[in-house]
């Protein structure tokens, strides 16, 4: 499926950070974050991502989430999506993934997580 034009883009900021070890012996990572969002859905944005380590040094892995975009017209955009996740400098992540929100629509997303500045920022695609 080709990727389309952007739809939106997102500033947010962590609220919270946790991370632990699961059953499988992974590092594991829940981060929730708040922020606005623009380009198409103008509004406030809140998120939670689940992020597992695939490797020791935190370099690659997994990650699912869920969102929510409290739009300027008083309607909700929400949705949850997954992707991987890799280094892409020193204490950042880059995320690629995709979306699908309730009312069927479906998104193709990247962003970069700055795990010492505790930011997510990235775009969004039209999935067509």
């Amino acid at each position: 499926m080709p990727i389309g034009k952007e739809v939106g883009a997102f500033t947010s900021t962590a609220t919270s950070m946790t991370q632990a070890i699961d059953g499988a012996g992974k590092r594991t990572f829940t981060m929730n974050f708040e922020g606005s969002v623009s380009g198409g859905w103008e509004g406030a944005g809140l998120s939670t991502i689940h992020a597992t380590a695939a490797n020791d040094d935190l370099s690659a892995g997994t990650f699912t989430g869920n969102f929510a975009v409290y739009l300027e017209g008083g309607g909700v955009a929400a949705g949850s999506g997954s992707g991987v996740f890799g280094s892409c400098g020193e204490h950042k992540w880059q995320l690629n993934g995709v979306g699908l929100l309730t009312d069927g629509t479906r998104l193709a997303f990247e962003s970069t997580l700055a795990l010492d500045g505790r930011s997510l920022n990235g775009k969004m695609y039209e999935i067509g």
